[in-house]
């Protein structure tokens, strides 16, 4: 009996290490900014593939991978309201020049400029693996141009309704709103 209860507390210690991480990845002891408004405060992270599952002053459990990011800041991704990625998007989808400052959404159209129709770039996008989130505005000065051209003049009535209708398809194409340009 002595003999069997020795290898049963041999083989209890290498049993409990076998069991598999809790977490992919651990970030301890960072500098949490939560984007509420409160003061940042320290913590662990736990991730669970692309999932942020617990936030707490400290995470015993085991992590695929533990990261320590003590004196660093740790917060949700950036948003970039002001770009003009339509530019290089498809070229890199990645778009690592915003990935590295942590902006994770991209926000396209400002200045009243954008694409027209919306939906033929929208589903472009979609079908291009990229990684940020992104959004657009429908811009002013692109839906004025589609009806107008060039000329420096009043729009007609006609014409204004013309921009109504590229404005409402653009918001059921899923623009973010309506931007304009100082020009």
């Amino acid at each position: 009996p002595m003999r069997k209860f020795a290898l049963l507390l041999l083989l209890t210690p290498a049993l409990l290490t076998a069991q598999p991480p809790t977490y992919d990845l651990i970030l301890r002891g960072g500098r949490v900014v939560d984007g509420t408004g409160s003061p940042w405060y320290r913590a662990d992270l736990a991730i669970k593939g692309d999932t942020v599952v617990r936030i707490a002053p400290s995470i015993p459990e085991p992590a695929a991978r533990t990261i320590d990011v003590s004196g660093l800041v740790v917060a949700p991704g950036f948003i970039d309201i002001h770009t003009h990625a339509r530019r290089g998007i498809f070229e890199v989808p990645t778009a690592d020049n915003y990935v590295r400052q942590g902006v994770t959404t991209l926000v396209e159209g400002p200045d009243g400029s954008s694409p027209l129709p919306l939906r033929p770039f929208f589903e472009k996008l979609t079908a291009t693996r990229f990684t940020p989130n992104f959004a657009s505005f429908v811009g002013q000065g692109s839906v004025r141009s589609a009806v107008v051209g060039g000329a420096n003049r009043s729009a007609t009535p006609d014409e204004l309704e013309k921009m109504r209708q590229l404005v409402r398809q653009g918001m059921e194409d899923g623009a973010f709103g309506l931007s304009s340009g100082l020009f």
